[in-house]
This record gives structure tokens, sequence and C-alpha cells, in this order.
């Protein structure tokens, strides 16, 4: 019954993305001949591009371009070798910059944060442990759980940010095993909303063998001093916690890294992790830019880079919230989400939008839970304010918020897998 369950949910979310496919709102390409600020070009129509990750504005910088160029001229495209056998120093460069910004902990350099979970879980989890997985967390995480099961072990999953349900599975289980993984989101990439990181804070103090897993890749680079990130802007790094960050959202270059309070559990990571060792590594282009990247998230343009897109995020808030629409979270993140109701409403809001000049991202199931679709929208550093309040009216003269839909309430799992 499992394997008929799982076949019909599959159908369900291939026919899902088949539509919006056909209605030309996801898996779209864009014509531009070079990309230069906000907008982009799809089907011939120039768009303010409201769906770009880049929270900064720093993937059109020069300066990352340039380095990116530098790094090719040096070693070609590729260098192809497993990183496990030789690499190119600015692997070197790359983990200096990178174990500044994280005050001196580890860090693991990775070609993607899914990657980087596939190489950090199974390597940090053994069979005397369990791990317990926010029912929202990353479609990544999700996925090297999934790796986890399939070797046998244990694996729970609790409603979202749920800190009630989450001491009651340690306090049933915390004499039965000998560490407790607990794999949270640090900046949700759906609804924009954030882990409690100071209740889990409580938890690891109450529970010593409580071990955190974070994925903080929409909080890094824009959060914290020098963009350290959601997560480590709220505590500490310490020997029972691991952060994984990307470097191709806000960072504006590629790649991903692990942030790890243990240097026995970094090395282990490194020596044994699987995609570190069979993957491909990195590309000389991306190494190139993120390096640049790490000296401007290093400097006093970082602060000022920051104050500009809390504005902007401050901004949306207010807006939002004076024009009535129905969200999830109000949190001060640079992702939104409006509530329109079924996966079909969230195409044709989306359809309207990019018909009033606008790219959004539709967000249906699976990327949220069946009964919660709806527009997904990103807000940047290089967004004009004028940009903003016109996307939120024009949002707000055609949205049709549905009934609040409590956010929290148990749905399986495959309904809460962030998608982006």
């Amino acid at each position: 019954m499992g394997g008929e369950r799982e076949a019909r949910l599959l159908e369900m979310v291939q026919s899902s993305m088949q539509e919006a496919v056909d209605a030309g709102v996801i898996r779209v390409r864009i014509t531009d001949d070079q990309l230069t600020g906000t907008k982009i070009r799809v089907n011939g129509r120039d768009l303010v591009n409201f769906g770009s990750c880049s929270y900064l504005g720093l993937g059109q910088d020069s300066r990352l371009k340039n380095a990116a160029a530098a790094a090719v001229e040096r070693f070609g495209p590729s260098y192809s070798s497993s990183v496990a056998y030789a690499s190119v120093d600015l692997y070197t460069d790359l983990e200096q910059r990178l174990t500044q910004i994280f005050g001196g902990h580890s860090v693991i350099p990775a070609p993607t944060t899914t990657l980087a979970h596939l190489a950090a879980l199974p390597v940090l989890v053994t069979r005397k442990d369990l791990v317990v997985i926010d029912i929202q967390s990353h479609a990544s995480m999700h996925m090297a759980v999934d790796v986890l099961r399939g070797r046998g072990m244990n694996v729970k999953v609790v409603r979202h940010n749920d800190m009630k349900a989450l001491h009651s599975v340690l306090s049933a289980a915390a004499e039965t095993y000998e560490k407790i993984w607990y794999l949270a989101d640090g900046v949700y990439s759906m609804f924009g909303d954030v882990a409690p990181v100071a209740e889990i804070d409580l938890l690891m103090e109450e529970f010593g063998n409580l071990y955190v897993y974070y994925d903080d890749a929409h909080g890094f680079g824009w959060a914290g001093r020098h963009g350290v990130g959601y997560v480590l802007d709220h505590t500490r790094l310490n020997h029972r916690m691991v952060v994984a960050v990307s470097l191709s959202k806000s960072y504006g270059a590629g790649g991903a890294a692990l942030a790890i309070g243990d240097p026995a559990l970094a090395q282990r990571i490194l020596l044994t992790g699987g995609t570190l060792t069979f993957g491909g590594p990195i590309h000389p282009a991306v190494l190139g830019a993120a390096v640049r990247s790490g000296d401007l998230h290093l400097s006093r343009e970082h602060a000022e880079r920051q104050e500009v897109l809390y504005e902007r995020i401050d901004l949306v808030n207010k807006l939002v919230d004076e024009y009535g629409l129905s969200v999830p979270s109000l949190a001060r993140t640079p992702i939104t989400f409006v509530r329109v109701g079924s996966s079909d409403d969230a195409i044709r809001m989306t359809k309207i939008m990019m018909t009033n000049g606008f790219f959004v991202n539709a967000a249906g199931y699976p990327a949220v839970p069946i009964r919660e679709g709806g527009v997904r929208f990103t807000v940047t550093a290089a967004h004009s304010l004028a940009d903003i309040e016109s996307l939120i009216s024009t949002l707000a003269e055609y949205a049709n918020p549905p009934e609040v839909i409590d956010l929290t309430e148990d749905q399986p799992v495959l309904e809460r897998r962030s998608a982006v």
C-alpha cells in the first residue's frame, strides 16, 4: 500500500507541476542579453524580478564577475579531480574567509547545500541515535533523512516549530538514544518564517544529548555580523551544533559550506563524507566569486548593504499588514508568502502578476501543503522602494485571501517539503 500511495502522490505532483509549466509560470527561461539589474526578460516581456534569492544584490556585482573570470583564466572552467586528491588553492582562500565570518570555527566547503547534507548527516548519525526533523524543513534535508531511513536509522517527524512536541519526544527518548539530532531550517524558504533558536537553545541546555543541525541557506549572507546568518546571529555555534549554509543565494557566488562546532566532527565529515570524496569540486569561477564575496562580507560595505535590505523588508511587512494580505509570517526576512487558495489559484495569480510586469513564484503542492497555495516573492537590496510598493498594491488588488489555515496542523511529510 505504501508504494501505491507514493506513486499516486508522485503522479499528483507531476500533474500539478505540468499545469504550472503549461501556464508559463515555472521553469521559464530568461532571455536577456545580459542581466544588469532587477529586471528579467521572460517570453519577450521585461518583468521586475521578485524571485531572486540574491538578497544583498551581489548577483550582478562586477567585482564578483571579474574574480570569476580571473579564476577561469588561472585554472580553466573546471579542475577535474576529486578534492580528496587535489584542489585549486582558491579552496584555501575561501576557507580562510568563511572561518573569519564564522568566528574561527571549522568550515567545510561543498558544491551545494544538498550535497553538504548528504555528506554530513550519514556520517553524524548512527543507529544508536534518533533523528527528529521539522516537517517544513527543506526538501534537501528530507532527502538526506530518506537516506538515513534506508540505512535503518530511527527518524521522527514533528510539527512545524512545535517546541512542546519536540520536548515530548526528547523526554521520552533521551534515555534510549545516545544522541538525538534535531533538524530544522534557520529561515524557511517558502513562508519566510524562522526557527525558534532561543527555545531550541534552552532544550539543548536541558537535554545534554540533543544535537542540532540547521539548514540556514536562506539566512546566511544577509543576516548577522558579516552575514554569519540568521541562526548564528541568534546563538553561538557550539560542539553540539552544525550549520549548513548556501553561497549561491545572498552570498552571490555559488556552492555551500558547513560550519561545525566540534573540530573532531568536522574532520570526520571531511574525510568520510561521501559527496566530499566522490562528488565533483566547486568550479574555479564559483570559487573566485565566492572568495571576492567573502572580502565584501568582511568589509564595512556589508553592513551598508544590510541596512538597505532591512529597509525594504520593513516596507514589505508594513504594506502587507496595511493591505491585509493573508500571510503565514511577518518575520523580518526577505521572503514573503501570500496565500491565495489552491495550486490553480496560485498559478492564476502568478500569471496576473506577470501580466502586470512582476515575476513572482507560484507555490503549490508539494512546495506547500495542498490547501496552502500562494504567491511567494523575495526582496533584495537592489529593488527600489517604488517597485515594492507597486508589487504589493497589485497583489492586494487581485488577491482573494482564503480562510486562515493552521500552519502547524499535522500533514504527511510530502505535503510539507519546501522545494526551493
